[in-house]
């Protein structure tokens, strides 16, 4: 068990180190994608102040002086003067140089167009929204369109827009030369934003693989630990019937000696050792069919009931000093689908439970099992055991059904573990700790559906 446990641990680990890698990953490579986006939006900033003074010079209306020898072009002083004397650096002399257009006006405009076309389906190839902007922050082009002529309301639907990517992430300046004429503003592609998110699903992902292992192990430790119990019950019931079928023969040679009628108490004790070896014997085949498959079988609860508890008072020695035990139950017969040997056990472990509260105060104490028509209104039939002994410590109330758990020195803490195993999932039943205060006394509560109701016949524990 300790290896089995050792080797599911070594894998569990595994397991999450496995997907903190693989975590790692992917959160790296949600970090690239942004970077390669920066990186592109980058390089259209970089291209697009690239082409600005080319474009500025195009669209320059004045045009310039050339020279009429060679064609060497000078920058135009006036734009009056049509032709005038200047020195050309590549004549090395002074010649006369002429005002000319840079292009006409056909040209530039094809030649505006097509850059700022373009941009246009440059921009539009990205799966990420863009603004360009002036250097006083008004925006110029929007994913590649122009905006000239947008209606004002228009315009300040874009400049939050601005913001809102500013909040995604730094504009980029777009520099000419020395000069910031304006600011590239760009968001998040919807595959970025989907990345983004993978971390977190697979954090999850983990937290919740791991709340599945662990209530897996969980219950595997808590099925071997069953088992082991199951395997101990079964060797005690083996070893205890040997010397139980030996005393219930002696028992029987006792009863056929003919003296025997002679000696009242003799009689008497032999009555009642022989019921008791029997109902030892029913113990031990009660514990040496755990783990098997009861049958569940049409009785009579009040029958059930009524017996524990003449059992318990024909017997004082099991009863405390001033402990009374009651029966209060009503006349009528109610029929369950149960095993009364299940059933006895768990009222016999309640009884017990309540006899040793009453028993540790001064004065002993009563205790009541009470047996009658559940008041829920639901087909069922209601058992109360209740005292007025010491009670249960409040912070003691949420475990006493572990399995484990007891306040008893010497205590093994599986009486109300089993009992709840008994009633609920083998009767289809319910029991709970329906009150308990110190001092004052407690109160459990048995609910267990009529014939006729569900039928069950479940199983794991026998008897």
């Amino acid at each position: 068990m300790r290896n089995t446990f050792r080797r599911r641990l070594a894998f569990i680990l595994f397991a999450s180190i496995t997907i903190w890698v693989f975590l790692w990953y992917t959160h790296d490579l949600v970090k690239k994608l942004n970077k390669s986006n920066q990186k592109d939006c980058e390089t259209i900033a970089w291209l697009w102040a690239g082409v600005q003074y080319p474009l500025s010079i195009v669209g320059d209306e004045s045009g310039l002086m050339s020279c009429t020898v060679c064609g060497h072009p000078a920058q135009r002083t006036s734009s009056i003067i049509e032709s005038e004397s200047l020195f050309c650096s590549s004549c090395a002399d002074t010649t006369l140089f002429i005002h000319t257009q840079r292009l006409l006006p056909n040209e530039q405009t094809r030649v505006i167009n097509f850059t700022r076309g373009l941009f246009r389906e440059l921009v539009n190839r990205l799966d990420f929204p863009t603004i360009f902007a002036d250097k006083s922050n008004n925006p110029q082009i929007v994913n590649g369109e122009v905006i000239d002529g947008f209606p004002p309301d228009r315009i300040e639907e874009i400049k939050r827009r601005m913001d809102e990517l500013a909040s995604e992430n730094d504009p980029i300046p777009i520099i000419a030369g020395v000069d910031t004429i304006g600011h590239l503003f760009y968001g998040i592609s919807p595959l970025n934003t989907e990345m983004r998110l993978i971390p977190f699903l697979e954090l999850a992902l983990l937290l919740l693989i791991a709340a599945i292992v662990f209530m897996f192990l969980r219950s595997e430790v808590s099925r071997d630990r069953d088992l082991s119990w199951v395997g101990f019950a079964r060797e005690t019931a083996h070893q205890i019937s040997t010397p139980l079928s030996s005393l219930m023969g002696w028992i029987e040679l006792l009863k056929d000696d003919p003296d025997l009628s002679r000696i009242s108490d003799l009689e008497d004790a032999l009555i009642h050792m022989s019921a008791d070896v029997d109902r030892l014997n029913s113990i031990a085949q009660r514990y040496g069919q755990m783990g098997r498959k009861p049958r569940l079988n049409p009785i009579s609860i009040e029958s059930t009931v009524a017996e524990v508890v003449a059992y318990f008072n024909t017997r004082k020695g099991l009863l405390g000093s001033g402990v009374v035990l009651e029966l209060d139950q009503s006349k009528n017969e109610h029929i369950i689908n149960g095993n009364s040997v299940l059933i006895g056990w768990v009222l016999e472990n309640l009884i017990k439970n309540s006899v040793a509260s009453c028993a540790s105060t001064a004065d002993g104490g009563i205790v009541t099992v009470s047996c009658e028509y559940a008041q829920s209104g639901a087909k069922e039939v209601e058992i109360r055991v209740s005292d007025n002994g010491r009670g249960i410590p409040y912070g003691d109330q949420g475990k006493i059904f572990q399995a484990g758990f007891t306040t008893r020195t010497g205590g093994w803490g599986l009486g109300l573990s089993l009992a709840k195993r008994i009633i609920e999932e083998y009767h289809n039943g319910y029991i709970r700790l329906l009150s308990s205060t110190p001092d004052v006394g407690t109160i459990f509560q048995i609910l267990l559906p009529l014939k006729g109701g569900e039928n069950s016949d479940n199983n794991t524990m026998g008897g």
